[in-house]
This record gives structure tokens, sequence and C-alpha cells, in this order.
């Protein structure tokens, strides 16, 4: 029986991506008899949650808090324990900043030595230490980026290899010197994410009463790297512009929620709905609108987008990153450049006049079909066991892009 390990610090109880990533995981796992799934997150005390015959929740002590409800394992005693008490065959490393040489010395702990996969589950080099320079001061920012690159090589260097979500993510770690790459699409629940789950009630809640007024949904973290600032600014130029004004429904938290709830006060066709922990009301406001912006150029594969275009919505997304990838791929809505407000003002009046919303949602739905989480986990599985072989015959994994 193959044992996965996966250790993650990006995992939160409010999280998005990773969260939904590492539970889909347990969820497609536990029901195979071959696979023994053990997940090692961290946690305030050292727990042990069995939540199936065959799948282990590891809560880790060894952490500290970090912004909002995220925590770090910052030393590697507890993990180390986790990995002598189930000795896996493949650990994989979701987050890059303080895993990567803990994971190392606890897999040095076993033998035959587990294979050591990181995942890309988040832009390090442009979004931390790239963003986080461009605060003190605008020209930083790309010295931040090659700070974020030196570290993301040193960092798995030793790993045998990287999956990531998108073509365009692996081709810009290829760019920046990362190899041994492997292609492992994400999935998406398209039972619980679908045109069925449009809800009356609340399509004539947002409509206000007008029947042909458009609503847009943001579902992703309240932040400037996913686009709000960008999208509040291209919704005063739709109020001034497009008649009825169309309504923008944002669902979901974070550190710019202020400006959400201005935005809400300020304007009656905003609506604040909360944070939505259920995700059968998620998928129900995710089908009950009609275009829903995308606008980070830092998703590593764009779930949120993912599940819009399921839901049946046409989706807009910036140019660059993996939410234009997808939109591009599936021909479900319209691409716009990154951080260009009057830009994505058109493109949305554009949808909104022409009408063009069917075509487009139909073509995103059938592409979403064929994407699924077992699909997803029955790659790695294969990836996984492939990199096993190669690392325990002395080959290695060869330098390059696989699975593409």
């Amino acid at each position: 029986m193959l044992t996965v390990l996966d250790v993650n610090n990006f995992w939160s109880p409010t999280g998005g991506g990773v969260r939904r990533y590492e539970l889909e995981k347990a969820r497609v796992l536990g029901a195979r008899d071959d696979v023994r799934f053990v997940f090692a997150l961290p946690g305030k005390t050292s727990k042990r949650e069995q939540i199936s015959e065959n799948v282990v929740f590891e809560h880790i002590g060894d952490s500290v808090p970090s912004r909002g409800q995220y925590r770090n394992i910052v030393i590697s005693r507890g993990l180390r324990k986790v990995v002598e008490r189930h000795r896996p065959d493949v650990i994989e490393c979701g987050s890059p900043i303080f895993l990567p040489p803990l994971v190392r010395l606890a897999a040095a702990a076993i033998n035959p030595a587990p294979a050591l996969v990181g995942f890309w589950h988040a832009d390090f080099p442009r979004t931390y230490t790239g963003l986080g320079m461009r605060m003190l001061h605008p020209s930083l920012e790309p010295y931040g980026e090659q700070f974020g690159w030196w570290w993301m090589r040193r960092a798995f260097r030793s790993f045998d290899a990287i999956f990531v979500a998108s073509k365009w993510v692996g081709r810009n770690l290829q760019r920046n010197g990362l190899e041994r790459l492997y292609y492992t699409p994400l999935g998406v629940d398209t039972q619980t994410f679908s045109p069925d789950r449009r809800d009356a009630e609340l399509v004539q809640r947002f409509r206000g009463g007008v029947e042909d007024r458009a609503i847009m949904l943001f579902p992703h973290r309240f932040s400037e790297e996913k686009g709000l600032r960008n999208l509040l600014s291209a919704y005063e130029i739709l109020s001034d512009r497009v008649r009825p004004v169309p309504a923008l429904v944002f669902a979901g938290t974070g550190p710019e929620q202020a400006l959400v709830e201005q935005a809400a006060r300020d304007h009656e066709h905003v609506h604040f709905v909360g944070y939505l922990d259920s995700r059968e009301q998620l998928a129900a406001h995710f089908a009950s609108c009609d275009i829903c912006p995308c606008l980070s150029k830092f998703e590593t594969f764009g779930l949120s987008t993912a599940e819009a275009l399921a839901s049946g919505l046409t989706v807009v997304a910036a140019n660059e990153g993996c939410a234009g990838e997808l939109v591009d791929d599936c021909q479900g809505g319209l691409t716009v450049p990154y951080n260009n407000a009057p830009a994505l003002a058109d493109a949305i009046e554009t949808l909104i006049t022409d009408h063009g919303f069917e075509a487009r949602a139909q073509r995103g739905v059938a592409y979403a079909r064929q994407l699924s989480w077992e699909a997803t986990f029955e790659r790695e599985l294969r990836f996984y066991r492939e990199i096993i072989e190669r690392k325990r015959s002395g080959a290695g994994v060869e330098p390059g892009f696989h699975g593409i």
C-alpha cells in the first residue's frame, strides 16, 4: 500500500484553494484501498484525527500563529514524529517558506528515504517577497522577486519533483531555473458547482426587481493581489455607463474587507454576503450570478475560476496567469490586461450589452465537466509511483516539464 504524507502551512479553517485541495484529496484517497493518506497541518496543540480507515489528519503543535487563522510549522520535531509514525513513501510539501528544509530533516529519519515532492500552491516570489518589497518602495519589487526565486531554487534543490497545476506556472518556473516539473491540474466538483444550483430567490434579491440587471460575483479573498481595488474602480465606471446598473456580490473575507463594506454602503446594488462556509450556499451564489471577474495574475490554478465556469458564469480574467489560461482554453469568457480598470469595465459592458453570456457559459460548463478531483488524484498517484521508482532505482527524475 502506498503511503502519502502531505504537509502544508497554507491550511486554515477558512482557507480557499489549499483547504479545498486537501479535503478533496482526503475524500478521494479515502475511498481507495491501495493508498493511506496522512495530512500534517499546523495546529495549536498536537493531536491525531482518524478521518477514515486510511485517512489521518496529524495536527502539529510545533507551530506559531501567522496572519488571520493561519499558523506555520517552524521546527522539525513534530513533523519528524509524524514521519517516523507513518513511514511515508512520498512526502508532498505544499508551502515553500519554512517547510522544505524541515521536510528534508524529517525525511532523513526513515529508510528507505521517501520521495520528496513540492506542490506550487502559491506564487511566492511575486506575492510574498515581490509584493512585500513593493510595500517598502515600488522600485524594490524586482529585487524582492529575484530573492524569492533564489530561495525557491535553494528550497527545492534536493526535492525529487515539483507539481504545478497550470502550464503557465510551469513555464514560469522553468524560466526561473526550476526543473523536474509535473503538470497536475486541479479538479472541480461539478455535482456541487452546477447551473442547476441557481436560486430564484437569490436572483430576485440581487436584481432588485429589474429582470435584465446583470449580476457579478467576486468570490475571492478580499485583497489587492486578487484584484479587489481594480474591480471597485471598474464598478464606478460601469455605474456611470450601464443601465440598469449591474449588481456586484461579494462573498468571502480578507484584509481589505473594509473596502467591500464601504462599497456596499455607497452603492445600492453592491451586496456583501459575508464568508459562506457551506459549499452548497457558495454554489447557489455562483449559479445565481452571470459574470465572475477573476483578476489576479498570481493564481497557481484558479480554483474559483473553474468553479465559476462549472456553475455557468461567464468569466472575465486577467490575461496574465492561470485564470486567463482557463478562459483561453475553453473560450468561456474574456481576458483583459492585468490591473486595468477601464479595460475591465469595457469587457464587462461588452458582455452585458451584447448579451454574450449563454454561448460562453455553455463552453465553460462543458470544459469544467472534463475536470474532476478523481482524475486529479489518479494522475498524482501515477506520478508519485513513477517518481518513487526513479528515486529508488537511482535514476532520478529527468529535468523538464512532464505530463503536458
